[in-house]
């Protein structure tokens, strides 16, 4: 009989061999094969009580081992745990077909794998002693499966037994509770731990305990979904399902159930409400609040902006200068839960490195020469609200790694302070540059790219929306003040604005325009297209600026058309808008070939 439990370990990787060896040896007698043979000869001479078995080995493969084991009747009872790198659900599946009875995917914790052999030699045991119907056993064996199941068949997530208090004081966490919260599952159960209700979100806790109490009262099944916070600061919806457990007066004395992560599905049932609410309610013809355009590609955008609302992941925005990217940025802010709650613009190609600390973090009163007062950063001054980084490519590498900290979770210390402050702002980010090539010219930190590449919008330039251009006109000539003898905009001022590419996009158009209205001369890339005195004697159509946009347009697309021969894809490329939107236009203008 022997003293310990024999586990025979199968593996050609020393470092793995060490760490198994350290975590089993002091509970298990072990015998160690480097080769598939090896592994076979010590399998059927010292009949092992489980086997940790590498699928590759130098001579044959981990399944071909357990194949030849489930062919012996002296091997076939012995549980065979695969330990392997790869994670194609197909090897898994192969190692359970040949007789595995589990499975750990390299790189393992080594606290799974020992619970991992612990529950397999219980199973082991319970089986053999089930077999000798012995009845003292089956009843002790009855209660272990109980408890194993509870936590094999809820994984991942939180198996849990907690006290019935307002706080929700833990008995006991499985491992999961570190995947799901970020905090290790002793935080809540061992020496100064922390009630589970602290991590709950403080709008989320009352009905939460109102709904448990009210099923505990009646004797029934508790679900519900909830908001939990994260170590890291970030917000999950989670669904707890639960029962409790009473004495014999019938008054509950601890609550045993499973909670899990339903944060995607939950999103996406709000994102599409709230998309669908903001679509009804902010969508209209030409304009996104105040963003102007009725293109496809902003449509698009708008689109975008709705689902970035609705989600409270990081975004980046991508667009040439003067494509409007704070006007995107500032939209998602509008549109997302945060609305009410600070907008905090950085400009950081404007701040200089040795101040970065004092900016982004804050300073105490005295921290340095000026520092006459307490300041909060940008971090604390956008705290669960919206933090715009623009030129987000011109932080340096140290910035991003001060940055990266603080946002991930880890806090900061204002320059001259000692205490850890904690924030909480959703990252919208603007560049007019390629950050992946930043990336791989080593002057962006992949970590920093990836934790603020969550939710990428991507704005066109002006000269690929040019359909939108009569309504930014329009939109400019309304927000100006009145003016006497303003010049108008004729057919020869809009065609010159169709014509041009805008390589400065909306903001060199905005300035042209001032120009023109202002001086009464247009020039586009430094050429002068209309003067002053090629306004004299003009004789002008009195008529409002729809109807004389609307006018210049159908007579514009007209005149391409003739131009392509009536092709209409030429005329679509050369217009830059989809064969759609042409057919669109010639509807709503009647335009037929002549």
């Amino acid at each position: 009989m022997r003293k310990k439990p024999l586990i025979l370990v199968v593996d050609d990787n020393p470092v793995n061999l060490r760490i198994l060896v350290d975590n089993l040896q002091e509970e298990y007698a072990l015998v160690v094969a480097k080769t598939g043979e090896k592994a076979l000869e010590h399998a059927v001479v010292q009949r092992p009580d489980l086997i940790l078995l590498d699928i590759v080995l130098p001579d044959m493969d981990g399944f071909t081992v357990c194949e030849e084991l489930q062919q012996q009747d002296s091997t076939r009872s012995i549980p065979v745990i695969f330990i392997s790198s790869m994670q194609d659900p197909e090897h898994k599946t192969r190692a359970f077909s040949v007789g595995g009875v589990d499975y750990v995917t390299k790189p393992f914790h080594q606290a799974e794998v020992v619970a991992r052999v612990h529950t397999h030699l219980l199973l082991k045991g319970m089986r053999e002693r089930l077999e000798e119907k012995n009845v003292l056993v089956k009843q002790e064996l009855s209660e272990n499966k109980r408890q194993l199941n509870t936590l094999m068949d809820n994984l991942p997530g939180i198996a849990y037994r907690s006290d019935v208090d307002p706080q929700r004081t833990m008995q006991f966490m499985s491992v999961g509770t570190y995947e799901l919260t970020g905090f290790p599952h002793t935080h809540f159960t061992e020496g100064g731990m922390e009630p589970f209700l602290s991590i709950v979100v403080e709008e989320d806790r009352a009905e939460l305990t109102e709904r448990l109490q009210a099923s505990l009262a009646a004797r029934l099944r508790f679900e519900h979904v909830y908001r939990i916070q994260t170590e890291s600061g970030d917000a999950r919806w989670v669904r707890e399902q639960a029962v409790g457990l009473y004495d014999d007066d019938g008054i509950p004395f601890a609550i045993e159930g499973f909670i899990s992560d339903v944060t995607e599905s939950k999103m996406q049932e709000l994102g599409i409400c709230e998309e669908n609410r903001l679509l009804k309610s902010k969508m209209k013809a030409h304009y996104f609040g105040n963003i102007v355009g009725d293109s496809e590609p902003m449509q698009n955008i708008y689109e975008m902006i709705l689902k970035a609302g609705a989600t409270d992941d990081n975004v980046i925005v991508y667009g040439e200068s003067g494509t409007g990217k704070e006007l995107v940025s500032r939209a998602v802010h509008d549109n997302s839960s945060r609305f009410e709650r600070n907008y905090v613009p950085v400009n950081c190609g404007a701040i200089p490195e040795q101040l970065f600390e004092s900016e982004f973090f804050g300073h105490k009163k005295g921290a340095f020469t000026g520092a006459v007062a307490n300041r909060k950063g940008y971090l604390e001054q956008a705290d669960n609200g919206t933090l715009f980084l623009d030129e987000l490519g011109e932080i340096s590498l140290i910035g991003q790694i001060k940055l990266l900290r603080a946002i991930e979770g880890g806090g900061f210390t204002p320059v001259g302070g000692t205490e850890l402050v904690h924030s909480r702002p959703r990252i919208v980010a603007a560049t007019n540059r390629d950050l992946m090539e930043l990336v791989q010219q080593g002057q962006m930190r992949s970590d920093f790219y990836y934790r603020i590449h969550v939710v990428p919008i991507y704005i066109p330039p002006l000269r690929e929306r040019k359909e939108d251009i009569p309504l930014l006109i329009d939109h400019f000539l309304r927000v100006l003040p009145d003016q006497d003898n303003r010049p108008p905009i004729t057919t020869e001022v809009l065609n010159a604005f169709m014509a041009y590419d805008w390589p400065g996009n909306i903001r060199e158009m905005q300035n042209a325009l001032h120009q023109y209205l202002n001086l009464g001369t247009l020039s586009l890339g430094g050429e002068r297209i209309i003067t002053r005195s090629d306004r004299g004697g003009m004789q002008v159509l009195q008529e409002p600026l729809e109807t004389a946009m609307s006018r210049f347009e159908r007579q514009y697309i007209v005149d391409i058309l003739k131009a392509n021969d009536w092709h209409r894809s030429h005329t679509a490329r050369t217009l830059q808008v989809d064969r759609r939107t042409l057919f669109r236009k010639m509807k709503q203008y009647e335009i037929d070939q002549e």
